[in-house]
């Protein structure tokens, strides 16, 4: 099967982050390092703030259980879109908090939906930037009005799993938000560009005090080493990296033209991957069996809150033409 359907790097793996598991593979009998305190501070250097601004995780996942634990009390709210990453439902059910879901408009986040569900029991709002699966994007201009209006007791969270694969000028500039806006968190991966899915690994930046918060609740020993080090040699494989994003773009229009030229209704898109809506249910359902007929695996939506949408990871050009190709069958 081609996989399409995860949004991990079509690419693989970093050569350098390749090269350093294989060598703290041979160190995999030890415990872990606690603290992990060489990554911190290669990514506190990467985005220029203190140590004690970074939090590193085993993956958005645990973030996400992070902060509902902390900011979350027994009848307190959390708000979020109603058609975006699956994990931020999910988990407040687990954590038996309620979810409010705003209504998208054309696709995309709508921060005025969002505030209309927040009232004085909200305590965490959760933003996919680009968002996870309609590959829309929120401008700077537009979530700095929004933090502004957002009482300071409210923390809102801005995942940007895909922010390396943005070529907008427009993109917030989260860590200049952060300045003023300390109940800002902005969740980074290493499971997307950098091609570490397997090795589920993430971090925070935020305030020092609200990493206070969120650290009695982060599980021990939580992040191998392996991890850890892959992350590191990940970071330092700039040309890799920049690689990737460059072809991401290039396939990303290609993906698009090539399939609004077909009829379908396609979002722009601004991560790597496209989403498609299809006319019903039963549509969707028929291109997704013949995509899988042909040998091509995408992502039906029903959890992340769509019957109707299919979301397709921007692949390698050769799976990316041969998809156009079995997408002009079945259209």
């Amino acid at each position: 099967m081609i996989k399409l359907s995860q949004n991990e790097n079509a690419f693989g793996t970093p050569p350098l982050a390749l090269k350093a598991i294989a060598e703290q593979g041979q160190e995999v009998f030890r415990y872990p390092d606690a603290n992990h305190e060489d990554l911190i501070e290669k990514l506190a250097d990467k985005h220029n703030v203190k140590p004690d601004n970074i939090i590193v995780s085993a993956g958005s996942v645990a973030l996400l259980d992070m902060s509902i634990m902390s900011f979350v009390s027994s009848g307190e709210n959390v708000v979020t879109a109603e058609v975006t990453w699956v994990g931020y439902k999910i988990i407040a059910k687990i954590k038996k908090k309620e979810c409010r879901l705003a209504k998208l408009v054309d696709n995309a986040i709508s921060l005025e939906n969002v505030l209309s569900l927040c009232d004085d029991k909200t305590k965490l709002v959760l933003l996919a930037n680009p968002n996870n699966p309609t590959s829309t994007m929120i401008s700077h201009d537009e979530l700095k009005e929004f933090m502004r209006q957002i009482p300071p007791d409210v923390y809102v969270v801005s995942d940007e799993a895909y922010a390396e694969y943005i070529t907008e000028d427009d993109y917030p500039d989260t860590m200049e938000l952060q300045k003023t806006y300390p109940n800002l968190l902005i969740f980074h991966t290493f499971s997307k560009i950098y091609g570490l899915a397997g090795l589920r690994i993430g971090y925070a930046i935020t305030h020092p005090d609200v990493i206070k918060s969120l650290m009695p609740y982060k599980m021990p020993f939580s992040i191998p080493n392996l991890a850890a080090a892959a992350a590191s040699a990940a970071l330092d494989d700039t040309e890799y990296v920049e690689k990737c994003a460059a072809i991401n773009a290039e396939e990303r229009d290609f993906l698009y033209t090539e399939l609004s030229g077909m009829g379908f209704d396609i979002t722009v898109p601004h991560g790597n991957f496209v989403f498609i809506d299809l006319s019903s249910a039963e549509e969707r359902a028929r291109v997704d069996n013949h995509l899988r007929n042909v040998g091509i695996s995408v992502r039906a939506l029903e959890p992340f809150g769509s019957e109707t949408a299919l979301r397709i990871t921007v692949g390698q050009p050769e799976e990316n033409r041969y998809l156009v190709k079995c997408l002009k069958a079945v259209k």
